[in-house]
């Protein structure tokens, strides 16, 4: 309870008490305590999961007493509660410094980018997830351009058995992916080619001769791997994007349709200060459509 007072409500980090007490516990379980204690705080978590005193009238009787300075907020805007969520998880965030480059063959003008982080889970430190973002531009015969984006949020012990599957053979001779990760679309079809798109890309964008074209999958299932209180598929994508913070020179023209589906309705006006990533990536999943296609 000390820990959730001094460190996420006194600082009016949150103003949850539940989610302060859940973030403090899982520090006491992991990066707080050391040798007999922290195992037993971890046999006895599911008695100390009960929180049985109100922490908010502590919190306000001491900020009455002590006024202290509010902690800076995160660039983009988030509530509190996912504030002190992501700052739980940033110690356990490592950046990936380097991938092996994309080798591209009938295409002599392309700029790709590529960033990733690893997440180790808290509670096992044997346990983590990769989240890779890959941004890609083409320009074709009569300058035609192409503009292609991916986040892939996978178990790190899966992105090496994706990566020894590399010598298949696939449809599309544009380039080679040493991760096997960002996947060929057919601009013809208007498709992705199967055999490059995995069950792991989260969020696909391709953006085409005025067709965007937007791919969203749900990302809960790898976020319980990671056994952090309240970190569901939808904060972890937000944390993704938060850390990362990806862009190309076509986030233009996908924030103009988060805008005007926000002028229509379709969308709170918090998705104005959100990544537009994650508004494109929000909004598809929850008209329940794997795919998006804008003309």
């Amino acid at each position: 309870m000390t820990i959730a007072l001094e460190r996420y409500l006194i600082p009016m980090v949150s103003k949850n008490q539940e989610t302060s007490y859940n973030l403090a516990l899982a520090k006491i379980c992991t990066a707080l305590s050391k040798s007999w204690f922290c195992q037993f705080a971890i046999d006895n978590y599911p008695k100390l999961l009960n929180l049985d005193k109100d922490l908010l009238s502590i919190t306000y009787d001491i900020t009455n007493k002590y006024p202290l300075e509010q902690k800076k907020q995160l660039p983009l805007m988030f509530d509190p509660e996912t504030q002190a969520i992501f700052e739980t998880i940033k110690p356990y965030t490592k950046k990936i410094l380097s991938f092996d480059k994309l080798k591209f063959h009938d295409c002599s003008d392309y700029e790709v980018n590529r960033s990733g982080i690893k997440i180790t889970s808290p509670v096992n430190r044997f346990v983590s997830i990769t989240a890779i973002v890959t941004t890609l531009y083409m320009t074709y015969d009569e300058d035609e351009k192409h503009w292609s984006a991916s986040v892939v949020i996978l178990p790190s012990d899966e992105l090496e058995v994706i990566s020894v599957k590399n010598d298949s053979v696939d449809e599309s001779d544009e380039f080679d992916d040493p991760l096997n990760l960002h996947p060929h679309f057919d601009l013809d079809k208007e498709k992705y080619f199967k055999s490059t798109l995995t069950s792991k890309n989260v969020f696909t964008f391709n953006l085409y001769n005025d067709r965007m074209i937007i791919r969203a999958k749900p990302a809960d299932y790898v976020a319980n791997k990671l056994k952090i209180p309240d970190v569901n598929g939808d904060l972890l994508y937000k944390y993704v994007l938060y850390y990362l913070n990806p862009s190309f020179n076509e986030n233009l023209s996908l924030r103009y349709h988060i805008d005007k589906l926000i002028a229509e309705e379709n969308i709170s006006n918090i998705s104005v200060t959100q990544h537009p990533w994650y508004s494109a990536w929000n909004y598809t999943l929850k008209n329940k459509q794997l795919n998006m296609i804008y003309y």
